[in-house]
């Protein structure tokens, strides 16, 4: 049997290892991730996300379930409900949207399936 110390990754809310996050349509907006287990050709898998205040996310559909723990901060979607620090918010396969943060927020987010980018007069 594998011992625990080869299997085991542990990732921190410091700051190294964060990138800039690509979004579609918006090159500059202050968004951070760190990859956990993420596995971009499959969409699956999990990263910790930085959101600077006044930043927002791109308009973007899911073809898999989507998970995030608000740790810290504020974030509002599309329609005006807003997730707050110890959130822990799931979003059905299908579900469509994109997120503002006022004051900046702390996320760890899995993904179950990829997701795509839309416009956001189609959500």
């Amino acid at each position: 049997m594998a011992q625990i110390q080869n299997r085991r990754s542990v990732a921190r809310f410091d700051n190294t290892g964060f990138v800039r996050m690509w979004m579609e349509g918006l090159p500059d907006e202050q968004v951070w991730w760190k990859n956990v287990s993420f596995d971009e050709e499959t969409g699956q898998g999990s990263y910790l996300m930085k959101m600077a205040p006044g930043t927002r996310s791109n308009p973007h559909i899911h073809h898999g379930p989507e998970e995030f723990f608000v740790l810290e901060g504020d974030l509002t979607d599309h329609d005006g409900f807003c997730y707050r620090s110890g959130d822990f918010v799931s979003l059905a396969a299908g579900s469509s949207h994109f997120s503002r943060t006022a004051a900046g927020c702390l996320l760890i987010v899995t993904h179950r399936g990829a997701t795509e980018s839309i416009q956001e007069g189609a959500l």
